[in-house]
């Protein structure tokens, strides 16, 4: 069986449920399946299961699932080439939908979508009211029944709800407004539903390698909305990769900022620092004094030997050493009183008087004289 666009149409009493149905069979070609209809129609064709359901009927008890599963399945089976089936008024519990995931996937198959028309309580009211002053029913005149049929249909189509939302497949439609609108509504969630089913097909084939010239209509269809949201997605990604890397030169930009704040704060814990210390004492001098204590002084090499030498002297002067000079000495106090050869003379004289020893005085007063004379 090919692809269907099988829809669940939802909807309390009062939401124009019947009239939206009536549209989109009309648009999509879609094949109704009301079990109330079924019933009726195979009561009256007088088949096996309409037999077996008009038994249950007189007796006063409600058609088994597996009687209504029984119908819809022969209902399937007689249209084989349809679009698709819109199901309405069923399944109506969560065994029922269970029940027909399976019989469709036997057939090859399965639910698009639930739609769920959404009418604010109070509005479905007033509608069901209105309509009943035309219509004639009972059930639609008073305001009571009215409200407990609204309050029984929200117990009861919400399992239903969490099963469908589960499988990615409940939506909800705004029930308000114009015919026009509301249809207008279901058939853009349609188009949506479509799409989605198209590229499904076209992602199982391409996987099973077994592509026909028709899937590739399909993909020509949907391929501008394929690049569209692949530009989407491209753009995205540069933009995330131009923010990830303006954020990296920003934390590149903040780290030198705190370093050369940090630079900064050190450089005048320093100063602050030299300040305090050239206050108190100047570094220079510090550093002297630190010097001096821990390298005592020591005098030079040549005023060590002089000193030594000195006293060396004292102690136990040579002869040399002292004529030296006491010569010396001798002639600069002489050179001051007298010329110089008169003096060097007299000198020599007392020199030689001084340290020549005492003789006899037994000397011949001849040569005295003969020493005066020449």
């Amino acid at each position: 069986m090919e692809r269907m666009l099988n829809l669940v149409l939802f909807g309390p009493p009062g939401a124009g449920k019947g009239t939206q149905s009536e549209n989109l069979i009309s648009k999509y070609g879609l094949v109704h399946l009301s079990t109330g209809d079924i019933l009726r129609t195979e009561i009256a064709q007088g088949t096996a299961l309409g037999r077996k359901a008009k038994e249950v009927m007189d007796r006063g008890e409600l058609v088994s699932d597996d009687i209504v599963i029984g119908m819809i399945e022969s209902k399937l089976d007689q249209n084989p080439h349809a679009k698709g089936f819109i199901f309405d008024g069923f399944p109506r519990t969560t065994a029922q939908a269970i029940a027909l995931d399976d019989l469709l996937q036997r057939k090859g198959t399965g639910i698009s979508a639930m739609l769920a028309l959404e009418v604010d309580d109070e509005e479905l009211t007033r509608r069901l009211l209105k309509r009943g002053l035309g219509s004639g029913r009972a059930d639609d005149a008073n305001e009571e029944v009215i409200r407990r049929r609204i309050q029984e249909y929200n117990t009861k189509t919400l399992p239903l709800k969490n099963y469908y939302s589960e499988q990615g497949k409940f939506h909800s439609i705004e029930g308000t407004g114009s015919i026009e609108q509301i249809f207008k509504s279901l058939t853009e969630r349609i188009i949506f539903l479509n799409a989605e089913m198209d590229l499904t097909a076209l992602e199982s084939d391409i996987e099973h390698l077994d592509l026909t010239i028709q899937d590739f209509e399909v993909a020509d269809d949907i391929a501008p909305e394929l690049l569209l949201e692949i530009d989407a997605i491209k753009r995205a990604e540069a933009e995330e990769a131009e923010e990830e890397k303006e954020a990296k030169k920003q934390a590149g930009r903040d780290k030198r900022a705190v370093n050369a704040k940090q630079k900064i704060s050190d450089a005048k814990k320093t100063s602050s620092s030299l300040k305090k210390a050239a206050k108190s004492k100047p570094v220079a001098k510090q550093k002297q004094k630190t010097i001096k204590k821990v390298a005592p002084k020591k005098a030079p090499v040549k005023k060590v030997a002089k000193k030594v030498v000195k006293k060396a002297v004292k102690k136990s002067p040579p002869k040399k050493a002292v004529k030296k000079a006491i010569a010396k000495k001798t002639v600069k106090k002489a050179v001051k009183k007298a010329p110089l050869k008169k003096t060097i003379k007299k000198v020599i004289k007392k020199i030689v008087k001084k340290f020549t020893p005492k003789k006899a005085a037994n000397k011949s007063p001849v040569k005295k004289t003969n020493k005066k004379k020449k």
